[in-house]
């Protein structure tokens, strides 16, 4: 048997891969908790001082949050709710095998418009989807928020950290994503500071 390369993910907004759980844009709880709902692991990193050529990406485990780690019961609240949508589940997924699945990379196109649109030159910056966005409001220097116009009170806490950190929201129309973070593009990816200016 061969290995099929295929990505496959929970949530393709972005419309880049065939295997999906859904492409609509929600937050993923990991986007914000991070590794005490995610077995202690980080996200992947890809660095040549800790990765080899031809390894696989790396993560970290923070056994130091071995305290603080909820990921068991962050399972055991998500499959208490199996139940009470296990219809509306079968429903879905009978709906999204019967759907087209081609890939449009209407996701990709987006993030290289913004980039272009706002003179920013640097796809790395952009930092499409809920979850993303979120990130961009906790842990760098925001610049501005793009927000898909009439998004509603799934951006609530979005419009809130943005607000908090005195970032402008623009509603935009035709965005693929409910809204798209952009990092402040003068300052590195380690910038950090709560006035959206300080910078280490």
């Amino acid at each position: 048997p061969r290995f099929d390369p295929e990505l496959a993910v929970l949530a393709d907004p972005g419309s880049c891969v065939r295997t999906f759980g859904t492409r609509e844009d929600f937050l993923i709880p990991s986007a914000c908790l991070n590794s005490t709902v995610s077995g202690l692991i980080s996200r992947t990193v890809l660095r040549a001082d800790l990765v080899g050529p031809h390894d696989f990406h790396g993560a970290k485990f923070y056994r130091e949050l071995s305290g603080s780690d909820l990921s068991g019961h962050f399972v055991d609240t998500v499959s208490a709710r199996f139940p009470a949508v296990r219809a509306d589940a079968a429903r879905d997924a009978a709906a999204a095998a019967s759907a087209d699945r081609t890939p449009t990379w209407a996701g990709w196109r987006a993030v290289e418009e913004i980039s272009e649109t706002y003179g920013i030159g640097d796809v790395n910056l952009i930092k499409p989807g809920v979850g993303e966005t979120t990130r961009v409001l906790l842990r760098r220097v925001p610049w501005r928020i793009l927000a898909r116009r009439g998004a509603g009170t799934d951006l609530d806490h979005v419009r809130l950290l943005a607000a908090q950190r005195g970032v402008p929201v623009e509603e935009v129309d035709a965005l693929p994503y409910r809204c798209v973070g952009i990092v402040h593009p003068r300052y590195t990816r380690g910038a950090t500071g709560a006035d959206g200016k300080a910078a280490r």
